[in-house]
């Protein structure tokens, strides 16, 4: 089934739309492209800037308080009472009264120190706790005897989520008296990161996440509180950005989160309006474009019947007129015209047809020409014979094999062998008047059966010649070499080379002879190797290499390369 094809107003609807949707598509495309890749670095660059924030401030405050769990073993009061205490077996009743004051005085100071500090523990070698604050962790000896494998060194402690919903983090060491250099108690300073629950984050609070990894990358700490105690899953991030932040003090790896869809929102709420008024500018568009082009295809639809009417009459029709001036109006004018011309070329045809078969009868008597030379170098040749005059009778004998194939023969491509054939009688004519040049013709039998346009060779070898040997003044040698070449494509073309030992040209001879011979070649006529040049590039349509080289005072080689033709293929021109 053959499809209708689309009308002229539906095809110049069908432009214009294009035309204007697909630039409003294209621009739509780019400019939300450009916006969200942009929000996207800059989402990076906020989060990265909270989370590197974050970072810092939590390694600053922890330094800050595992500082402070330094400052007992400078109290030499404090030091001697936790020292003469090590052997206390009466628990905190073994204690004085203005001892446990001093005791009490400084886990006062140290918990006034900062506002975030959530409880202070002083624990003596005999397990009595004094504490001050909220309850936080009853004494044992988990944590108690991993500190004390540090020999005064401190421990940060992953945070624990109490009861009542807040996180603590906790620091402790073993406090050694500085005089004595033994171990007198351990010291528990817990505190809380509310920096990070602060106003200033509230909008990172609403949309975002901030975990706190330790070096297995469990989570450890969960500012919404949904992934405490998971492992994290760096594949599975359901579509959000993250940043993380290692600390050197303490290891753990600090993660900022924030969803994806809530930095877009407000991208594909405006995409959504703006593809709504796209669709109505389409709309609208297309109304607009239907009546405009109804308007101007209408007249033309008319004036395509007319046409059509025209081509079916042999364009016996009335003229057309439309009361317009504007194109519309201008191409029926001009079709009017355009009537009038037909009629006058259809005399003008008529007339030229006539002349042409008259010429071809002529030219068809004219053929009888050739005919009577014929004869006549046959009777010359048949005299000289007679009289013994060997010499004439092979120079006409020989002069008659030229003519039939020259002018006698109607055929324009014939065989590299018969075009060989006629180049070695125009060498034998060619030595009766120059015995001292001499020839050397190459022929590979593979090519014998390709097709060449007659005449092709002679003309080259004619100006080898005349033009190269002759002026030179001595004897010469004229090379012909026809045979096949392969591409790299591994196609196979004709090469034909024709080489002289004559007088040469300068390359700028050479240059300007190319220049001449392409010039000319859509022209036709001429004579010589600009005769050859043009019936190579109207028979060929340029897929041919013509190629001169010579050196002044050493000789001219001319090189042709032309594709192969055989007479069994079917080849367009």
């Amino acid at each position: 089934m053959i499809r209708k094809p689309l009308s002229f107003q539906h095809r110049l609807m069908l432009v214009i739309l294009l035309t204007v949707l697909l630039p409003s598509v294209l621009i739509n495309y780019l400019t939300f492209s450009t916006i969200k890749t942009q929000m996207q670095k800059d989402a990076i660059t906020w989060l990265k800037g909270i989370t590197n924030n974050s970072g810092r401030t939590m390694d600053s405050y922890i330094q800050l308080v595992t500082g402070i769990t330094k400052n007992p073993e400078y109290d030499s009061t404090l030091m001697s009472i936790f020292e003469r205490h090590r052997f206390n077996k009466h628990g905190l009743y073994g204690y004085p009264y203005d001892e446990r004051v001093q005791i009490n005085g400084w886990l006062s100071m140290l918990r006034e120190m900062d506002d975030n500090i959530y409880a202070v523990n002083f624990v003596d070698l005999n397990g009595n706790r004094f504490h001050l604050g909220k309850d936080y962790v009853e004494a044992n000896k988990d944590w108690i005897d991993r500190t004390s494998e540090l020999n005064g060194g401190s421990l940060v402690w992953p945070p624990v989520k109490l009861a009542d919903g807040e996180t603590v983090f906790s620091v402790t060491r073993t406090i050694i008296n500085p005089n004595t250099f033994h171990v007198t108690a351990t010291i528990q300073l817990a505190f809380q990161l509310n920096f990070l629950t602060q106003e200033d984050n509230e909008n990172f609070l609403q949309e975002g996440d901030l975990l706190i990894l330790d070096k297995t990358d469990r989570v450890i700490f969960d500012l919404n509180g949904k992934r405490t105690g998971e492992r994290m899953d760096w594949d599975n991030r359901e579509q959000q950005f993250h940043v993380s932040y290692d600390s050197a003090l303490t290891g753990w790896k600090l993660v900022g989160m924030v969803p994806e869809h809530l930095l877009f929102q407000k991208v594909d709420q405006l995409r959504k309006w703006i593809l709504l008024a796209n669709i109505v500018f389409i709309l609208l568009t297309m109304v607009i474009v239907y009546l405009l082009s109804y308007r101007i295809t209408r007249p033309l639809w008319k004036l395509s019947k007319i046409m059509q009417q025209a081509s079916k009459t042999n364009f016996i029709i009335d003229t057309i007129s439309f009361k317009r001036k504007d194109e519309i109006g201008m191409i029926s004018n001009s079709f009017n015209l355009m009537v009038r011309r037909i009629h006058n070329l259809i005399d003008t045809v008529t007339d030229t047809e006539r002349r042409r078969k008259k010429s071809e009868i002529e030219a068809l008597q004219s053929q009888i020409n050739p005919h009577f030379l014929y004869n006549t170098l046959s009777a010359i040749t048949m005299q000289a014979e007679l009289d013994e005059n060997y010499k004439i009778s092979d120079m006409s004998s020989l002069l008659g094999k030229l003519l039939r194939y020259s002018i006698g023969s109607q055929e324009e491509w014939v065989e590299v062998r018969q075009e060989c054939d006629y180049i070695r009688t125009y060498i034998r004519i060619m030595q009766f008047r120059f015995p001292l040049i001499q020839f050397d013709l190459q022929i590979d039998e593979s090519v014998n059966n390709w097709l060449v346009i007659r005449l092709l060779i002679q003309p080259i070898v004619e100006n080898a010649i005349i033009h190269g040997i002759v002026p030179k003044g001595k004897e010469g040698l004229v090379n012909i070499h026809v045979g096949e070449k392969l591409t790299e494509s591994g196609d196979s073309r004709l090469f034909i080379s024709v080489k002289d030992s004559g007088v040469g040209m300068d390359q700028q001879t050479v240059d300007a002879t190319m220049v001449k011979l392409r010039e000319y070649e859509d022209q036709s006529g001429g004579i010589g190797l600009q005769n050859v040049y043009n019936r190579i590039a109207l028979s060929y349509e340029g897929d041919f290499e013509f190629t001169l080289e010579s050196k002044e005072g050493i000789g001219t080689s001319f090189y042709i390369e032309i594709p192969r033709r055989l007479r069994n293929e079917n080849h367009d021109r």
